[in-house]
């Protein structure tokens, strides 16, 4: 797979068929798609080219917003490639470029640049100036552009779900994991580095691991306790994880903080990654330390029941 720029040409093969979007996350609704765009080309012996944008168009077109990501870029590429995607065409998404028309972006990149015989887009998509093109639009126009238009509908992906990234964003946010997952078609997950903390968890025989994400845009459930599969060095282990400023203990700043059951390795440094499982319960603040502890011991009995559940159903 090859990353090109937005101010290249591509090379016309015997059939160049794209798609357009952002695909955050790689969801069931983007994989339709890719398995249409990646096996066309190959039955066409052609290429396959997603036509994709960074930063993320939310961010330039509404100030001072951010977009927490389900996937960063690096492992998104890897998703594509492990897909069969034969080219990334990324396009700098700016205020300048968001001024541009539909009817402009079809003749200047994919007609001029991309030189497309085909084009696959989704049931809800919307590009160009003030989102005028769409299905509906390209098909209207399709004698005048000169290339083939594929719709991917909305009962072709899921007949029940309403698939789309904004909302597997605010499933994860919520803790509804098995919802997130079953719209992602893989569980939600979280790499990060383990660095040293407090050391507040040892005193009351609950040590954590505190955890920081290398993809700053990533994003996080919201403040609360969680059920979690960990891997360290393809080692599987069970644990439980505290998002939240930790009131109790008077925290000043967001943390991960992850606890693994019955482990007592040094793992300072090392790279893990944390699938969450289920919420337990949200962040509180409780009277002293004690009683933070005895809600630690109930939270870790209700989360060993939810992961062995868990293993049980797999």
């Amino acid at each position: 797979m090859k990353i090109v720029s937005d101010n290249s040409e591509l090379k016309k093969s015997n059939y160049n068929i794209a798609t357009i979007g952002y695909f955050d996350g790689i969801h069931i609704g983007h994989k339709k798609i890719l398995k249409e765009l990646v096996s066309q080309a190959k039955k066409n012996n052609g290429q396959s080219i997603l036509v994709t944008f960074w930063p993320h168009p939310r961010t330039v077109l509404h100030k001072n917003t951010s977009v927490d990501l389900l996937l960063s870029e690096e492992d998104k590429h890897l998703l594509l490639e492990e897909f069969g995607v034969d080219v990334i065409y990324l396009i700098e998404f700016t205020k300048k470029f968001s001024k541009v028309t539909a009817d402009t972006f079809i003749n200047d990149i994919l007609i001029n640049k991309l030189h497309v015989d085909k084009l696959i887009i989704g049931y809800n998509h919307n590009f160009g100036f003030n989102r005028e093109g769409n299905y509906s639009y390209l098909k209207k126009n399709s004698d005048k552009y000169g290339f083939d238009i594929q719709e991917v509908k909305k009962e072709e992906i899921d007949k029940t779900l309403k698939v789309s990234s904004t909302s597997i964003r605010e499933k994860v946010k919520n803790g509804e994991f098995s919802l997130a997952n079953k719209m992602l078609g893989y569980k939600f997950y979280l790499d990060g580095i383990v660095e040293k903390g407090d050391g507040i968890g040892k005193t009351i025989d609950f040590p954590t691991a505190n955890i920081t994400s290398p993809d700053l845009s990533k994003i996080l459930p919201g403040d609360g306790v969680y059920a979690a599969n960990v891997y360290i060095d393809k080692e599987n282990l069970l644990g439980m994880v505290n998002i939240g400023f930790r009131p109790t203990v008077k925290g000043k700043d967001r943390r991960i903080e992850l606890h693994i059951f019955n482990f007592s390795r040094n793992i300072y440094g090392k790279n893990l990654r944390i699938i969450f499982d289920s919420k337990i319960r949200d962040e509180k603040m409780f009277k002293n330390i004690k009683d933070l502890k005895k809600q630690l011991e109930k939270d870790k009995i209700e989360s060993i029941k939810l992961l062995n559940n868990e293993k049980i159903r797999n």
